[in-house]
């Protein structure tokens, strides 16, 4: 009896062990100690200090509550510093991480930024650390974020994985949009809510699209001259993403040995070539000789123009300038449903730090992006009008279904601004088979640079 009780109690003991280790290593981050890290991310385009962040809204309220508490409790610094513009950002990131330089714990790049200083052997492989658990694709509140399994397919070279993103796709606000001016809608007959029915039932098409430009283009005064065009040839640059995406083309796509290819001679890249020459020849986009970043929302903003394509980050600023909404751009014959480009930043860790300096800076991190609520879409109320921009508009834009990834963000050096520019200076007397073909010598230098 002494020694059947003795093995129970052996067991029992054993059981107890297991179950310990299973406390402190379970998902590998119990373990890891935050008291007095000092955590920086490094961006090119925004900041986050707990001490000096002013909230908009209750949600953001929770949000710098969330952090400053997780702050005290593990007795760690973290915060997100702008170290330069984006033109000179990736030299700054090379040479910090070159000489050594710890003072950031994470980067926030593009993706081809990403892939230029993995190449360069710069990049941590965060798979190997078993702080965090990649694979979580529902956050809990308080608890863990998700983490964005596109940039984990985008970012994971020979097996393993360099960067990371959290949430769904397209939380970097990067993807085109059309926003409108409801004004315009209205003056021309059309209801303000016209262009979200058309996205809802699927009849947002380029067909209904080349209808509303030509009702918006007017002459108000009939003295011979438009006076308000449909849209701005700038930035051309995302008309044509939009155009190219929403035709379900791509300007690279991937081969089964995930080799990348020249996409952008395809007859669903070149219609949506066609049509944007099309809009122009039919005067339904004000041109200007040169091409002059940001011009676009400057028009629209003074209602030059009913519509533009821009960024979704836009939207921050447009509740203050206009009266309107936005939407996803319209599909091309070669799609049966609404498709967009999908495009995020990428957070890497620099090489030079330990395995145990890397769990602290990811599990940190982690805290700190943990969101206070999982209706994510409460974060984008502040920035909208119509509440059918957020439940309609901003749904779909995080739904795998509608989201092509933006490959050429991938390659490193891709001419993707210089082909366009080029294309746009046509102001739509350039033939679109031959452009591509006197641009494929480059497209196709970029992508053999990439594949090796």
């Amino acid at each position: 009896m002494l020694k059947r009780t003795g093995q129970i109690g052996l067991i029992l003991f054993a059981l107890i062990l297991v179950m310990s280790m299973l406390v402190f290593t379970g998902c590998g981050s119990k373990g890891v100690k935050l008291k007095g890290a000092d955590i920086k991310v490094s961006s090119w385009w925004s900041t986050w200090n707990v001490d000096t962040f002013e909230p908009r809204n209750e949600g953001e309220e929770k949000d710098l509550e969330w952090r400053r508490k997780i702050l005290s409790e593990n007795d760690f610094k973290f915060e997100v510093v702008e170290l330069s513009d984006y033109d000179n950002y990736l030299p700054l990131v090379a040479s910090n991480i070159m000489a050594g330089n710890k003072t950031y714990g994470i980067y926030e790049v593009a993706a081809n930024m990403a892939v230029t200083l993995y190449k360069q052997g710069l990049l941590y492989p965060v798979s190997d650390s078993t702080a965090v658990n990649f694979k979580t694709r529902e956050p809990i509140a308080e608890v863990t974020p998700m983490y964005n399994g596109v940039i984990e397919q985008l970012m994971t070279f020979n097996g393993k994985q360099y960067g990371w993103q959290y949430g769904l796709p397209n939380n970097g606000w990067q993807q085109a949009m059309i926003f409108f001016n409801t004004k315009h809608l209205t003056d021309v007959g059309l209801s303000p809510d016209y262009l979200y029915d058309l996205q809802k039932n699927n009849n947002w098409t380029w067909d209904t699209f080349l209808d509303v430009c030509r009702k918006l283009t007017r002459d108000t005064n009939n003295d011979g001259i438009t006076d308000i065009y449909a849209l701005p040839c700038d930035d051309a640059r995302e008309v044509l993403i939009g155009l190219v995406y929403g035709n379900g083309a791509n300007f690279v796509s991937f081969d089964a040995s995930g080799k990348a290819v020249n996409a952008t001679n395809t007859p669903a890249f070149l219609e949506a070539l066609a049509f944007y020459n099309t809009l122009i020849n039919e005067g339904l986009i004000l041109t200007t000789p040169s091409y002059d970043w940001g011009w676009n929302w400057t028009a629209f903003y003074d209602q030059r123009v009913a519509m533009t394509f821009d960024p979704e980050w836009r939207k921050g600023q447009a509740q203050d300038q206009f009266d309107g909404g936005y939407v996803l751009p319209p599909r091309g014959p070669r799609s049966s449903q609404l498709r967009m480009d999908s495009s995020d930043p990428v957070y890497v860790v620099p090489a030079i730090f330990s395995p145990s300096e890397v769990d602290v800076i990811l599990k940190a991190s982690e805290l700190w992006f943990t969101p206070t609520d999982t209706d994510w879409l409460q974060g984008h109320y502040w920035a909208s009008r119509n509440l059918r921009d957020v439940t309609e508009t901003v749904a779909m834009s995080r739904d795998a279904r509608y989201l092509t990834p933006r490959n050429f963000a991938l390659i490193p050096g891709y001419p993707f601004d210089d082909f366009i520019n080029d294309f746009r200076n046509g102001l739509g007397n350039t033939n679109p088979s031959q452009v591509v073909e006197s641009w494929t010598p480059r497209f196709q230098a970029s992508l053999d640079d990439f594949n090796r």
